[in-house]
């Protein structure tokens, strides 16, 4: 690994100091430190390591997130310690051990749903423990309903969700997203679970499907004016084939 792949990392912390207009010392009062020098080796171009200390990420993750212009995310901020996660989460939430998750309904994989249908009166609880990346109370199981995603989720599968907002995620082109379209002035709301293509302005769900019903993507332009809206609910971290 030559010199400019392993001070990296402090660039990218500069970075995101730049957008978060705070000064070092700021940075590092905010972090619990009484002077810049405690944290300034971080950010020096010197700093020669790949990743940054779990425990030092873990300080800067509340300092850092959501500020800026274009808010800092939580992905921008653990992305510094990237070999670090499991650790980070350990040492900054040591109290999530194994909060159960709920299965709250189903979605459509390759027709949109209407809401009524999605959720259920009384979610169900799991032993599943969920993604340790992020809050628990922001994450929570769906169930497959269709065939239009069988390439990843198969019917019947469960899908582990986390909130992009409550997470403080950035939805990134080619992410697997669960996504709701509202309709009719605001009378029929229908979610699926699609592949997001953003292309143009438009945004792109993209069917993961062999089954041949299910090979052209729904287009969606952010600038239509027709009265439909389309936000993305939650991200999926992963399937589930068996929830006991």
């Amino acid at each position: 690994m030559d010199m400019d792949e392993q001070s990296a990392v402090s660039r990218q912390l500069a970075d995101l100091k730049d957008r978060s207009g705070l000064s070092i010392r700021a940075i590092a009062r905010a972090m619990g430190y009484q002077n810049a020098s405690s944290i300034q080796r971080y950010f020096s171009a010197d700093y020669m390591k790949p990743a940054l200390p779990s425990d030092f990420v873990a300080k800067l993750l509340p300092v850092l997130l959501g500020k800026g212009e274009q808010p800092i995310t939580r992905e921008d901020i653990l992305a510094l310690a990237p070999d670090s996660i499991t650790d980070l989460d350990a040492s900054s939430a040591p109290s999530r051990a194994a909060t159960p998750l709920e299965i709250k309904g189903q979605v459509a994989a390759g027709l949109w749903m209407e809401s009524a249908l999605f959720e259920t009166d009384a979610a169900k609880k799991t032993s599943f423990a969920g993604d340790l990346r992020f809050p628990s109370e922001n994450q929570y199981l769906l169930q497959i309903n269709g065939e239009s995603l069988n390439r990843i989720a198969w019917n019947g599968d469960f899908i582990l969700c986390v909130d992009y907002l409550g997470a403080g995620l950035e939805i990134k082109s080619g992410d697997l997203a669960v996504v709701e379209r509202t309709r009719d002035g605001g009378h029929t709301i229908e979610r699926t679970a699609k592949r997001i293509i953003r292309r143009n302005g438009q945004i792109e769900l993209q069917p993961e499907s062999n089954d041949p019903r299910f090979q052209e993507p729904v287009i969606f332009n952010e600038h239509d004016e027709e009265a439909t809206e389309v936000r993305i609910i939650a991200k999926v971290l992963s399937v589930i084939r068996q929830v006991v």
